[in-house]
């Protein structure tokens, strides 16, 4: 029976905020198809995860599709909605908080704060590692600047709902209006007391946020039942990149200092549509794998910058979708010739692109290797296939390294586990 909605906006969010109900025993379902039939579900689901793809479509057409979500969710009896939003602001968040707000005619509680990724919140305000994020390297995202930091009126340029900030230290009263409610947070503490203080008051049936507030949700719900063992994963892995994100091009830039082969796709690759079915990408990509397979580890990248590749060439930002849809075609292609690797898949948009590549159109997840770092499985020609997903500004340089260190631990390590002495091995 499913117990739990998240809404999420790409399909990185989708995982990393579903993983923090799945590592706690919950059955948890990630879908790309909005329309989930939920009456073909497995009945051990007890989560079900729509990734709505809504942050780089129009706040009109944003509102219109969460709008619909929410409602076949209200119709089928769900009983706590989440809406997940990303965690520095990118995307339609007034516009898709507004529709939640309309549709379950209430209020909605949004914890936007990720102090695990350094985001916090404070006087409504949003800040990365300290810094507003409207003047972090998220307000310079060659696709989806963060324009401001202050939340309400991120919120107030796209909605004409009430929108009420709560403090650390306010308490909100018994005659409560409807609207959303914005709270400061900058401890996993300060979450989980917000959790604690909305379940209290049977407040949790509409909340929005990123992956810490889910992590709180998640200690109130007790969604699912005892944690099963984890599969040993492939040691091998190869990863993908189409993230543009700074964060991300400078923990490409640490693996391969380390000696971890980059490939830097050209021009060709990244928009001939008809490219992956070529000679010449049959001949590459066998190549690929078998330096896969003999040094253990490969990247994939789109390079730094989609303004310019290694030849020099000019690429334009709109042909995103082409870039990602090619770059699917080159996993699904890479994973013909060999299943048998963890693949790391960086940013949502490649991991849509390989999902629809591959005709997957539902996985589960694992578990949270590294925070923000999610393992995940689907079914493929009657196989399982595993793979890593995280957004584009989340981990420390050497996240790459680390978790080639911790796939090379197989069965020996859980990833609760992971010590200093591990990380002291990279």
């Amino acid at each position: 029976m499913v117990k739990l909605l998240i809404i999420a906006d790409d399909f990185t969010g989708a995982l990393d905020t579903s993983i923090q109900f799945a590592k706690r025993g919950a059955v948890a379902e990630v879908h790309t198809e909005k329309d989930v039939e939920y009456e073909k579900l497995s009945p051990d689901v007890n989560v079900v995860v729509i990734d709505s793809e809504t942050r780089h479509v129009s706040a009109d057409e944003a509102y219109k599709v969460v709008y619909r979500i929410v409602d076949r969710a209200l119709k089928q009896n769900i009983p706590f909605i989440y809406k997940k939003t990303d965690s520095v602001l990118r995307g339609n968040v007034g516009a898709e908080l507004t529709a939640l707000c309309d549709r379950s005619g209430g209020r909605v509680h949004f914890v936007p704060a990720y102090p695990d990724m350094g985001r916090t919140t404070n006087n409504g305000i949003q800040y990365v590692d300290g810094v507003p994020v409207a003047r972090s390297v998220f307000g310079e995202d060659p696709f989806d600047p963060v324009l401001t930091s202050n939340i309400p009126e991120l919120i107030k340029n796209s909605s004409d709902v009430n929108v009420m900030l709560i403090s650390k230290d306010d308490v909100v009263g018994e005659d409560k209006h409807n609207g959303i409610y914005i709270y400061d947070a900058e401890t996993d503490k300060d979450l989980l007391n917000i959790a604690y203080k909305l379940n209290a008051d049977h407040e949790l049936v509409t909340c929005a946020g990123c992956a810490g507030f889910a992590d709180a949700l998640a200690e109130m719900l007790h969604i699912g039942g005892s944690k099963g063992s984890l599969p040993v994963f492939p040691e091998k892995m190869f990863v993908v990149c189409g993230s543009v994100n700074p964060v991300t091009v400078r923990q490409l830039d640490v693996a391969e200092e380390a000696g971890v082969m980059r490939i830097r796709l050209n021009s060709t690759m990244m928009l001939d549509e008809k490219w992956s079915t070529t000679a010449d990408a049959e001949e590459k990509i066998k190549y690929w794998v078998s330096v896969m397979q003999e040094e253990g580890n490969i990247i994939l990248d789109v390079n730094s910058k989609y303004t310019q590749n290694a030849s020099g060439e000019k690429i334009n930002p709109d042909d995103r979708s082409i870039v990602s849809g090619n770059l699917g075609r080159i996993v699904k292609k890479v994973i013909d010739v060999e299943s048998d690797a963890m693949f790391m898949l960086t940013g949502g948009d490649t991991l849509l692109g390989a999902m629809e590549a591959l005709s997957v159109y539902s996985l589960r997840p694992i578990t949270e290797l590294i925070a923000g770092v999610v393992a995940f499985k689907f079914s493929y020609l009657g196989k399982d296939i595993y793979c890593i997903s995280k957004s584009g500004g989340f981990g420390k340089e050497n996240l790459i390294l680390e978790l080639c260190q911790i796939l090379k631990q197989g069965d020996e390590i859980s990833p609760e586990a992971i010590s200093d002495e591990v990380l002291m091995k990279i």
